[in-house]
């Protein structure tokens, strides 16, 4: 029991900014107080029951470099909420410096865009538990996207991704 309890707290819970549904994007991203990102998501050809599953990735390119990756499985992919389309998810979260967390998923699909808000509390090396939350804002120009986001790894980033 104490074991299952541990690896409960280890693996808390958290959110990401990215949106719930998996995308297939790649991109640049800026964040003054960091410098600059490489990102990427991939829709991931494992569908267990038929649920769309997804990776994003980030790394900053920097002396001190951080990665983080969400595995991502969209789990309510047609809600409805005040005429927008909902998707609320579940994701693996994976830092370096180490850090796991593990909870929901959201987005708000808004008219060219999504918006995707983020609460929980998680584990990382050095913080130990810690709050983990982020809200992100994606505007599509198709082939293209326009995103600001901020986090507990980041006041702030812009980025442009390409869709494929």
């Amino acid at each position: 029991m104490k074991r299952a309890l541990a690896l409960l707290l280890l693996l808390g819970l958290a959110l990401a900014q990215a949106p719930a549904y998996p995308e297939n994007t790649l991109g640049v991203g800026y964040a003054p107080d960091k410098g600059a990102y490489l990102q990427g998501s991939l829709l991931l050809p494992i569908s267990p029951l038929g649920i769309d599953t997804g990776l994003d990735a980030e790394v900053l390119l920097a002396q001190n470099p951080e990665f983080h990756a969400l595995l991502k499985a969209n789990l309510f992919p047609g809600l409805v909420l005040a005429d927008f389309y909902t998707s609320v998810g579940l994701g693996l979260d994976l830092r370096y410096p180490f850090g796991v967390h593990v909870g929901p998923v959201a987005s708000l699909e808004l008219p060219g865009g999504a918006l995707s808000g983020t609460l929980g509390l998680g584990y990382q090396a050095g913080s130990g538990l810690h709050l983990a939350w982020g809200l992100g804002l994606r505007l599509y120009l198709e082939p293209i996207a326009l995103e600001a986001a901020t986090s507990d790894r980041f006041p702030f980033r812009l980025s442009l991704l390409y869709l494929f």
